[in-house]
């Protein structure tokens, strides 16, 4: 599963996930990954993709981004590569449709091994771990 951390604080919220994994009977097999703010982050891990996907994309906006910050994740995408920003997007536009297009539009450019979003490495790696089930 992934989870988006917004303003949570990661230990706390990882602890109540395994309180509910431990309740369930049986147990299913779970691995938690926790986006450190959004999933945004992961995108934001990558910047030459965006740059690929997005050409005109402000690079003193992306600049501005550390990694896995609680800083107004998607916000910081917005002003990066919607015209007007974050506060545009919020007047005219639904923000979980262009978040869609964000996903849609930079992740085939991404390079998982280069990226620099530590929850994002975290989640590659724990998907490499699982045992892959072949019929």
């Amino acid at each position: 599963m992934v989870y988006d951390l917004d303003s949570k604080c990661r230990k706390n919220f990882r602890n109540k996930l395994l309180g509910i994994l431990n309740d369930c009977n049986p147990k299913p097999k779970a691995v938690f990954c926790i986006a450190v703010e959004e999933i945004e982050a992961w995108l934001l891990g990558d910047l030459p993709a965006i740059k690929k996907a997005y050409p005109k994309a402000k690079d003193k906006e992306l600049r501005k981004y550390k990694n896995d910050s609680i800083c107004g994740t998607w916000e910081r995408l917005a002003d990066a590569v919607f015209a007007g920003g974050a506060e545009q997007l919020k007047a005219t536009h639904g923000v979980g449709a262009e978040k869609s297009k964000w996903a849609i539009t930079i992740t085939p450019h991404m390079d998982v091994e280069t990226n620099k979003s530590q929850s994002f490495c975290y989640f590659r790696d724990k998907m490499r771990s699982l045992p892959c089930n072949s019929a």
